[in-house]
């Protein structure tokens, strides 16, 4: 006996080899997130089919490899403030370069219909919040959203992504949404939140917050990461 599980829930590795290969810091390889171990349950689904996926900021591009790779028939698009990294498209690669605080930035990100999208972009907590609650419906039935990098919710390096926009860390925004989820409860017209607390003061907020919730058939949670599964 070895004492170990004979069915392990992340028992793939497929996509983390991919990820190792290409040197991205999401796989497990030496000073790796290892995001892509857990990921591969998510997604293997998509992997032999034609849908867009669209990831939030590119660094130096090794997770787009990535997806191009281990989605042989998906359109990858990459966004990033970073005129630089414009290098980074060919062959089934995309880049537009962009600002994710711009508004009209995300609403030209939700036209291109993507079934995954990923947020690994600024971390700033209103950059995360507005990303998600202008992309996330955008998703089709069966799509993903994953935010990653949640950590930056928590002491002591909140204080570097915290903002005056919405201080309300996303890691709150992303218990409350499974909150509401799992209770199961609809809004009261008198009091949208009885019985939960509202997310914050400002009601669209937690009307957003309720409408992903209404709409979500899963919140999972992983170490540093959240990924969201539309009904």
């Amino acid at each position: 006996m070895t004492g170990e599980c004979p069915m392990k829930l992340f028992n793939s590795s497929v996509l983390d080899e991919i990820g190792k290969k290409h040197g991205t810091e999401k796989s497990s390889m030496t000073g790796g997130i290892d995001y892509l171990r857990k990921y591969e349950f998510f997604l293997k689904g998509f992997k032999d089919e034609e849908f867009t996926l669209l990831e939030l900021g590119i660094y130096h591009g090794s997770s787009l490899k990535t997806w191009e790779e281990y989605f042989p028939r998906a359109r990858i698009v990459g966004v990033d403030i970073d005129a630089k990294a414009a290098q980074y498209a060919g062959g089934r690669i995309e880049v537009i370069i962009g600002d994710l605080s711009d508004e009209t930035v995300l609403e030209s990100l939700g036209r291109l219909g993507a079934s995954i999208i990923l947020d690994d972009a600024s971390h700033i907590w209103s950059h995360q919040l507005n990303a998600l609650f202008r992309l996330y419906r955008t998703l089709p039935s069966g799509g993903l959203f994953i935010l990653e990098d949640i950590q930056t919710s928590f002491k002591p390096v909140s204080r570097y992504y915290k903002d005056d926009f919405l201080s309300v860390p996303p890691a709150a925004v992303l218990y409350k949404i499974a909150e509401y989820m799992t209770a199961n409860l609809k809004p009261i017209p008198s009091y949208p939140d009885k019985p939960l607390r509202p997310i914050s003061k400002i009601r669209r907020h937690h009307k957003k917050v309720r409408e992903i919730a209404d709409s979500a058939d899963a919140a999972v949670f992983i170490h540093g990461s959240c990924i969201l599964v539309k009904k």
